[in-house]
């Protein structure tokens, strides 16, 4: 069996995360001689605010654009988010009002993540004869306990694997980490093409979304105990519910 492992979005706390990541993720697909490969498709940053997180950090002099190293990646691209955030002209997506009352800060945030693991997805096609799963993840998340290889017997080709807590939405899911496989890792990976049509139709909560697409294509989903938390740009751990 091999694996491939996608991080996507922003790194902002992968120097806290690291060591979770190679302990309960890489060390556990190790052990169980599970091969994996590592992807990321990360943002060069100029600077980063998130207001419903209480983060801002105005000087470039302050960002780490070199921290997805850490992960040691087989491959990786990385994109300036200034640049991505002009060529996605992200005012056209806003026919709907903002769900997260952030003036769109949140769904900027959203599409931008969206459009990151679309560019992994698309990393990861060009080899996907080589694998057998595909593993979603984000970098910034403290992984609390050890992957387990059992989850992977729980995806086929109608179904996917993601974290039983925070699941939010109409759909109620966890849109930050996925176990998916070679048949359906599109439906999962490719989220980004089909948001500008669905913002004329819907708001863009992300969640809501991404239960939306996963249902409309018919995957069952399996909700397993892997707890992790998000860690903030300064090393703040959010405190998580988890079940």
């Amino acid at each position: 069996m091999k694996v491939a492992i996608g991080f996507f979005g922003i790194t902002r706390s992968l120097k806290y995360t690291i060591d979770s990541i190679r302990e309960n993720v890489f060390n556990a697909l190790d052990s169980e001689n599970i091969e994996f490969d590592v992807y990321i498709h990360c943002y060069f940053l100029t600077t980063y605010k998130n207001k419903r997180a209480n983060e801002n950090i105005e000087k470039s002099s302050k960002i780490d654009n070199d921290e997805y190293k850490l992960l040691n990646p087989k491959y990786y691209k990385q994109d300036n988010q200034d640049n991505i955030a002009k060529k996605l002209n992200l005012k056209q997506f806003r026919t709907h009002p903002d769900p997260w009352n952030t003036n769109y800060d949140s769904v900027d945030n959203f599409i931008l993540a969206a459009y990151s693991k679309y560019m992994l997805t698309s990393m990861i096609n060009k080899n996907i004869k080589e694998y057998d799963y595909v593993l979603f993840m984000r970098p910034d998340c403290l992984y609390l306990h050890k992957l387990k290889p059992n989850f992977f017997k729980l995806v086929t080709d109608t179904s996917i694997v993601i974290p039983n807590f925070h699941c939010f939405g109409k759909y109620k899911v966890n849109d930050r980490f996925a176990i998916t496989n070679t048949k359906n890792y599109k439906i999962y990976g490719e989220i980004y093409t089909q948001l500008l049509e669905i913002s004329k139709k819907h708001k863009l909560h992300s969640e809501t979304i991404v239960g939306m697409i996963l249902k409309k294509n018919s995957l069952y989903i399996h909700k397993v105990k892997f707890d992790f938390c998000r860690v903030r740009c300064d090393g703040r751990i959010e405190a998580e519910k988890f079940k």
